[in-house]
C-alpha cells in the first residue's frame, strides 16, 4: 500500500468501522465460554424478563398484572416492575426467532456494544478529527465495556442509546436540523424506557444546552420532544405505583446526601471501569484540550458531560460501578483529544509510522482486554434438564444465591408451562432489602418440623434443591432448610457440580412420603410493595 493509500486508510470510516466491529467480536471470543448469566440475581432476570414480556404480547390478556402475578407464582423469578420493556420486548422476539438461550440475549448486548463503538467513532470524527473515530475500537478494550458487553445486562444497551441521544442532540444544536432532534429524542424515550439509571443522562442535555444558549432555539418542535419525553416515562409512573417500597428505597435522604463518600464514590471506581491508562489518557486529554482554543469548546462538553453524569448518580442511593459506564465514552474521546493535540505538536510522522503506532495501540488494548475475567457460572442447565425429564410436570423449591440462573434455565425447557418453581426466601424465609438497602430476614418456619409441615402443605414440591458451598454466614432461615433435609423425610437424588461460583454444588433431594397438591399459592413482594395476592393459580397455557 502506497504513503497515500495508509494515510487514508488511518482516517477511513470503514476502517474504523470495522475496527469496532472486529474489537467486539474478538472481545466476545475471548469470553466464549460465558453464557451471560453470571451476575446473579440481575442477569438472569433479565433474560427470564425477555420471555414474560414476549408472552405477554403474544397473549395480551384483559389484565396484564393478573397475568403477570400468575406468571411469578410459575417462575419467581421474573422482575418485571423493576426495570422498563424495552430491551426484554426485542430479547422476547429473539428468543421467539431463535430459541429462548441466554447466548441469544448474549449476543443482543453485544450488537450494542458495536453500536457505541459506532457512536464513539462518528463522534470523534465529527468534532476531534478524523483520525480520532479510532476511539470507537478502543472503547471495546475498556475493562467495564469488557464485562459488561459480555453480560444479559442492561448497562451496556443503555449506553449505547446514552451516546446516541447526546451525539443527535450536540448536532441538533450545531446545525438546528429537525431530524437530529428527532433522532435525538428518539434516543432518549430509547433510554427511558431501557434502564432508569440512565436517564442521568437528561441533565447532560440541560446542561449542554444552558451552555449554548444563545444559539439555543426554542420552537414548537421542542414541545412535541418533551412530550415525547413524557410518555417515555409512563413505564416509571407505572412501577412507582405497583413498587413503592422498590421506589422508596432509591430515595436519597439527608444523611446519605450530607456522606462524603456519596461524593466520592463514582470517583474512586472510575480506574475499574475505564482502566488506569484510559483514564490517566483523559484526563491529560481535558488538560490538553482546555489549553487549545481550537478543542476548547469540544473539551468543556465532555468535561461537563462527565461531571453532571457523575453528580447525578451520586444522588442515588443505589450505585454499582456499571452505572457510571456512559462515562467510557466521555474518557475515550477526552483521550483523543489529548493524542490528537500531540500529533499536531510534534513533526510530521510518515503515514507507515503513525500505522505502526495505531496497531502498537490496538495491541495492547487487545491484550489489556484480555486480562479482564468475564465470570462463567455453569451446571444449572443439567440441573434443569434432568428435572424436565425426570418430574416433567412437578414443582421443585430452591434455595441458594443463584435461583435466578435454575430458575431462567427451568422456564426456557418449559415451553408449555408445565413445572413450576418454588423459592425458600418465599415460602420458608423472608430475605431481603426493605425501605433500604440492608437485608431483612422474616422466617415462617422456627424448627425442623415447621419447615416440614411447610413442605408437604403449601409447597407442592416433593423435589428439594439446595446450592451447598463453603459460605459460613448463612441466614438462618437456610441453615434451617439444610438441617430439615438431613432428616428421614427426605431422600438425596443426586447432587450436580456448580462451575465459576467457587466450591459449590446442588443437591436434589425428593420428599419421602409425597406432599398436598396445591393448585394457589399466596404471595407477597415485601422488597416492592405491601400488597398481597391471594389463592393464585400459576400461569398456563
Amino acid at each position: 500500500m502506497t504513503n497515500g493509500g495508509v494515510s487514508v486508510g488511518l482516517r477511513s470510516r470503514a476502517w474504523q468501522a470495522a475496527g469496532v466491529v472486529l474489537a467486539v467480536a474478538a472481545v466476545a471470543a475471548m469470553n466464549r465460554q460465558s453464557d451471560g448469566l453470571w451476575f446473579q440475581g440481575d442477569a438472569p432476570r433479565h433474560a427470564a424478563n425477555g420471555l414474560f414480556w414476549w408472552d405477554l404480547l403474544t397473549t395480551l390478556p384483559r389484565d396484564p398484572v393478573d397475568y403477570a402475578v400468575r406468571y411469578y407464582a410459575r417462575y419467581p423469578v421474573i422482575a418485571p416492575a423493576s426495570y422498563p420493556p424495552l430491551f426484554y420486548i426485542l430479547e422476547g422476539l429473539a428468543f421467539a426467532v431463535f430459541g429462548p438461550s441466554p447466548y441469544v440475549a448474549r449476543v443482543l448486548v453485544l450488537l450494542c456494544a458495536v453500536v457505541a463503538g459506532l457512536y464513539t467513532m462518528a463522534w470523534g470524527r465529527r468534532w476531534i478529527d478524523p483520525v480520532a473515530g479510532w476511539g470507537g475500537t478502543f472503547l471495546s478494550f475498556t475493562p467495564g465495556m469488557v464485562l459488561w458487553s459480555n453480560a444479559v445486562m442492561l448497562n451496556v444497551p443503555a449506553t449505547a442509546a446514552g451516546l446516541a441521544s447526546l451525539y443527535h442532540f450536540r448536532r441538533w444544536l450545531d446545525t438546528s436540523a429537525r431530524t437530529q432532534l428527532a433522532l435525538g429524542v428518539l434516543s432518549v424515550t430509547i433510554v427511558l424506557l431501557t434502564y432508569y439509571p440512565s436517564a442521568t443522562v437528561l441533565p447532560v442535555l440541560a446542561a449542554w444546552a444552558l451552555l449554548d444558549r444563545r444559539g439555543f432555539r426554542f420552537d414548537r418542535t421542542l414541545v412535541w420532544a418533551a412530550a415525547a419525553g413524557v410518555l417515555a416515562l409512563v413505564p416509571l409512573l407505572a412501577a412507582l405505583r405497583l413498587a413503592p417500597v422498590h421506589t422508596s428505597r432509591h430515595l436519597p435522604t439527608l444523611a446519605f446526601l450530607s456522606a462524603p463518600g456519596t461524593w466520592t464514590y463514582y470517583w474512586r471506581v472510575l480506574p475499574g471501569v475505564i482502566g488506569g491508562a484510559a483514564l490517566a489518557l483523559g484526563f491529560a486529554g481535558l488538560a490538553a484540550g482546555s489549553a487549545s482554543s481550537r478543542q476548547r469548546p469540544e473539551t468543556a462538553r465532555i468535561a461537563i458531560c462527565i461531571a453532571v453524569l457523575i453528580a447525578g448518580l451520586s444522588l442515588v442511593p443505589a450505585r454499582d460501578p456499571r452505572y457510571v459506564l456512559l462515562a467510557a465514552p466521555a474518557f475515550v474521546l477526552a483521550g483523543a483529544i489529548g493524542v490528537v493535540a500531540l500529533l499536531r505538536r510534534l513533526p510530521a510522522l510518515h503515514p507507515r509510522w503513525q500505522a505502526a503506532m495505531l496497531a502498537a495501540g490496538l495491541g495492547v488494548g487487545l491484550w489489556s482486554a484480555s486480562a479482564v475475567r468475564v465470570p462463567d457460572v455453569s451446571g444449572f442447565r443439567a440441573l434443569a434438564a434432568y428435572l424436565r425429564d425426570t418430574a416433567p410436570d412437578e414443582a421443585v423449591l430452591y434455595d441458594g444465591d443463584y435461583d435466578g440462573i435454575f430458575g431462567f434455565y427451568v422456564r426456557a425447557l418449559d415451553p408449555r408451562f408445565e413445572r413450576r418453581i418454588v423459592l425458600a426466601n418465599k415460602l420458608l424465609y423472608q430475605y431481603g432489602p426493605g425501605t433500604t438497602f440492608a437485608p431483612v430476614q422474616t422466617s415462617n418456619a422456627a424448627t425442623v418440623e415447621d419447615v416440614v409441615g411447610l413442605l408437604r402443605s403449601r409447597s407442592g414440591c416433593r423435589w428439594v434443591a439446595i446450592e451447598v458451598s463453603r459460605r459460613a454466614d448463612l441466614p438462618r432461615g437456610q441453615r434451617l432448610l439444610r438441617e430439615t433435609v438431613r432428616g428421614s423425610a427426605f431422600e438425596l437424588v443426586r447432587s450436580f457440580p456448580i462451575g465459576g461460583a467457587g466450591e459449590r454444588r446442588v443437591d436434589l433431594y425428593r420428599v419421602v412420603n409425597g406432599v398436598a397438591p396445591v393448585d394457589t399459592l399466596d404471595l407477597a413482594f415485601p422488597s416492592f410493595s405491601d400488597r398481597e395476592f391471594l389463592h393464585v393459580a400459576p400461569i398456563a397455557r
